[in-house]
């Protein structure tokens, strides 16, 4: 009994002392490991660098519709009123009926010359060239001269674009073109001709025109009711193809140019491509935006506009691509090139055993953490070559 009590004392002795460490052999118990090598392999991917900025989908910058002159009206009649108004959304083309005034048309045409007087026969100038302009695009092979002044064939061209919009020119009545068609008969009433067209003939009110330097454009805002007065602003319209309007610091500016794609991405998910259309100068906020924020304006145009219509006013991501590589090449992460103290650009490499070599590159393109390499050495890194891009 007493010589197992020994030996069961000496082995719990033993295995006490074995657990028990000095303060060095604790130290060095908890030194950290040594430190070992992050490698990374070298890929092959084609590059492509990047511009990203937000924007937002919207019509042209808004420009007001302002009534110019008057339309014909009978003698006892009131001062003109709207009779019809303009609809909101709509897509105004050249010829189009803007509204009424006191049941008369209001035609818009192409044109950067104000509408300012009566057109009748004899009328010569800028507004009669437009005039004449439009009609030889509304009404091809009808005989209408590039220029001169207000002429029958005018004025009979005049009357058949009227009554092909359900409407009358301004003329004389019925007793009136009697008396006209005897003076023409009459070769001797020239003169009395002559004053009688004056006075009775054919004409436009200058109402009834309004020149728009561009068309189509549409219509994004009525500022008049029916029974209104027909004076001043009446709407304001925008050019009807959707743009997408953003900003990029001065750095990214000067590596993008017009023409190059884009993609949009909206919030919802939907991407759409688009291309640079004009960069720098003064972009002002189009119809369902906000002023842009400070920087460089930039604007770009959908491919589909069709698809994008539903998110005029949204905003959206846009991501310009202003290069790349074109093909796969070798590339690493930035960190894994370094400059040495002769300037050469190197990387480090690991080899199976554990081995590290320094390998000079040429750096390239940069871009999303990545940089494309081109080794002096061919062999000397490859796809799938571990290098060193820090340690832990």
């Amino acid at each position: 009994m007493t010589a197992a009590v020994a030996v069961a004392a000496g082995a719990t002795g033993w295995f006490a002392g074995s657990r028990v460490r000095s303060p060095a052999d604790a130290a060095a118990a908890h030194r950290p490991p040594a430190a070992s090598l992050i490698t990374v392999a070298v890929r092959e991917r084609t590059l492509t660098a990047t511009v990203n900025a937000q924007g937002t989908v919207a019509y042209g910058a808004p420009k007001p519709l302002t009534l110019t002159g008057s339309v014909a009206t009978a003698g006892d009649a009131a001062a003109p009123i709207v009779t019809k108004a303009p609809v909101a959304g709509r897509t105004l083309r050249e010829g189009d009926v803007l509204l009424e005034v006191s049941g008369r048309p209001v035609f818009v045409l192409a044109g950067t010359v104000p509408m300012y007087r009566t057109v009748s026969r004899g009328s010569a100038g800028d507004d009669v060239r437009q005039v004449r302009a439009a009609l030889r695009r509304l009404l091809p092979g009808r005989g209408v001269a590039r220029s001169g002044a207000v002429d029958t064939a005018l004025l009979n061209a005049l009357a058949r674009w009227y009554d092909k919009r359900g409407y009358e020119i301004t003329g004389p009545t019925a007793e009136q073109r009697a008396q006209l068609r005897q003076l023409e008969a009459d070769p001797a009433a020239a003169a009395e001709l002559a004053e009688f067209r004056k006075t009775y003939g054919d004409s436009v009110p200058s109402g009834e025109i309004l020149f728009v330097p561009r068309l189509p454009v549409r219509l994004t805002e009525v500022k008049v009711r029916p029974g209104a007065p027909a004076a001043g602003e009446v709407g304001t319209v925008a050019d009807p193809n959707l743009v997408i309007n953003g900003t990029v610091s001065p750095d990214d500016a000067d590596l993008i140019k017009t023409g190059m794609s884009a993609a949009l991405e909206h919030a919802g998910g939907d991407t759409f491509a688009a291309t640079i259309s004009s960069l720098g100068g003064p972009v002002k906020a189009g119809v369902g935006e906000t002023e842009a924020d400070p920087g460089v304006p930039i604007r770009l145009k959908p491919k589909d506009q069709a698809k994008i219509a539903p998110l005029v006013g949204e905003a959206v991501k846009v991501t310009i691509t202003v290069g790349g590589t074109g093909h796969k090449v070798l590339s690493v992460p930035v960190a894994a090139v370094y400059t040495a103290s002769d300037g050469q650009a190197r990387v480090t490499v690991q080899d199976q055993g554990g081995r590290v070599r320094d390998v000079p590159v040429e750096a390239g393109l940069s871009t999303g953490g990545f940089v494309q390499i081109t080794p002096a050495d061919k062999d000397a890194v490859r796809a799938g070559s571990l290098v060193v891009v820090g340690n832990q």
